[in-house]
């Protein structure tokens, strides 16, 4: 994950140099862009290579350089201030100095700590670069996911492994930057088992600016469904992946865990619609990455807590919009709904409701939603994406998000200062304004019954 985040840092860096000892055998899914037979030395240039965007190259010797990050204990590192990056289970953490884990903590090989400690490492590099004044922590750091907590060490007692736990009836809606990361956790982690669902209706698939911060995807696979190249890559895990190029909410299911990583309000507030038994989410924001549990209902944040949908446009003035803009923007709107010319110029004269009528409206709508500007690091979604699939996990086995404050469903964690105490595992309660979880709304007692009934299994 080091090597497949500074290789999408284009304009911030300008080359990697690969120390790595030859003829390493891959320990399991570790590069989703490269062939699984190959050795990990191998596997990490064929995986950069594959993301066509910053050079990465094989070196004997780590030579004087802006940044020296030495992956794992560190012991024996000749470099005169290497930042040390070490991974293990559900903690990752980063040091001035080598961050052994103790003997006693024995093996694991779940990707959620190595992943935190590679987002950690990176955003080091990104904050050096674009903030001059930016001076990393002098003393170690890390965050654990098992405990959502700062930590210098791995929390004791987090399992090691994980053994058959069925994600069947999960769902994934949105496939973009945190939710790829979600599917190249879940891909990366032994013991999972079970059928996921994957829905993303983007019409773009995958673009140029998913390579910045979509860990699975290479330049090979643009203008990819982001759904179909997701599950394609991740074929091989111990998942059933079933992907959609749709909406979630158009697929009229409802699964036992529902996890959002949509990236509109609207689109939350539709998901939240649904009412599974269970639901999380992830987003980003600039430098900041935040995961909750959604629930309980009626008494923690919803899906549309705190989240106003934006306006939407009227359906008269987006057929008004069409009928001026002629024969091109018919045979452009017909082209993309998959729609008979004749029929869009019936539609747009009578407005008829219908199946025709929905798919030309949505077709419209995505064109008339404006494109706002956001600011988008790779390791801001990564880390969302991580923490995201760690409570899945979490969820699964009934484990709360932190053990000692049992309550607590949201968790938050900003890089510009990685140590401070904003960045911690609290209780985000109900919007009191929200109509989708107020106390009067008729769906809010058939979600409670939905989550009980989720809960007597």
């Amino acid at each position: 994950m080091l090597i497949n985040l500074l290789a999408r840092a284009a304009g911030v860096i300008r080359s990697v140099h690969l120390v790595c000892p030859p003829d390493v055998p891959l320990a399991g899914r570790i590069v989703p862009l490269a062939p699984r037979e190959v050795p990990l030395d191998e596997a990490l240039l064929q995986g950069a290579q594959a993301i066509g965007a910053v050079r990465v190259s094989p070196a004997s010797t780590a030579t004087p350089a802006d940044t020296v990050l030495v992956v794992g204990s560190g012991y024996g590192a000749k470099d005169r201030s290497p930042r040390f990056v070490a991974g293990y289970g559900w903690w990752g953490g980063v040091s001035s100095r080598p961050l052994p884990v103790p003997e006693a903590y024995g093996s694991s090989s779940l990707p959620f700590g190595p992943y935190l400690a590679a987002t950690l490492a990176v955003a080091e590099v990104f904050l050096a670069v674009r903030l001059p004044r930016y001076t990393a922590p002098t003393e170690p750091y890390g965050w654990d996911c098992w405990s959502q907590t700062m930590s210098r060490t791995p929390v004791p007692g987090a399992p090691a492994e994980l053994e058959n736990l069925d994600l069947s009836g999960t769902a994934l809606a949105g496939v973009g930057a945190v939710g790829s990361t979600w599917v190249h956790a879940l891909w990366a982690t032994p013991g999972l088992t079970g059928e996921v669902t994957l829905a993303d209706a983007d019409s773009k698939g995958i673009t140029l600016t998913n390579l910045n911060r979509c860990p699975p995807f290479g330049h090979q696979h643009l203008g990819s469904s982001k759904a179909h190249c997701a599950a394609h890559l991740a074929a091989d895990a111990g998942l059933v992946w079933h992907p959609h190029h749709a909406r979630f909410e158009r697929l009229g299911i409802t699964p036992s865990l529902l996890v959002s990583a949509v990236d509109t309000n609207r689109a939350r507030a539709e998901l939240q619609n649904r009412y599974a038994p269970r639901m999380l989410s992830a987003s980003t924001l600039d430098l900041r990455a935040e995961t909750l549990r959604v629930g309980p209902p009626g008494t923690g944040a919803c899906l549309r807590c705190y989240n106003p949908p934006e306006a939407l446009t009227g359906d008269d003035e987006l057929r008004a919009r069409t009928r001026a803009g002629g024969t091109a923007a018919v045979g452009a709107l017909a082209a993309e709904a998959g729609v008979p010319e004749t029929e869009v110029r019936r539609w747009l004269e009578r407005g008829e409701c219908g199946e025709v009528g929905t798919r030309l409206l949505e077709s419209l709508r995505r064109q008339a939603e404006p494109v706002q500007a956001r600011f988008a690091v790779g390791f801001t979604s990564a880390m969302a994406g991580t923490l995201l699939g760690a409570e899945t996990v979490k969820t699964l086995m009934q484990q709360p998000m932190r053990e000692t404050e049992p309550s607590h469903n949201n968790v938050t964690f900003q890089f510009l200062r990685p140590t401070a105490h904003v960045n911690a595992a609290s209780l985000l309660a109900r919007d009191p304004q929200c109509p989708a979880c107020a106390p009067a709304h008729p769906a809010l007692d058939a979600w409670r019954r939905r989550a009980a009934a989720h809960d007597r299994r």
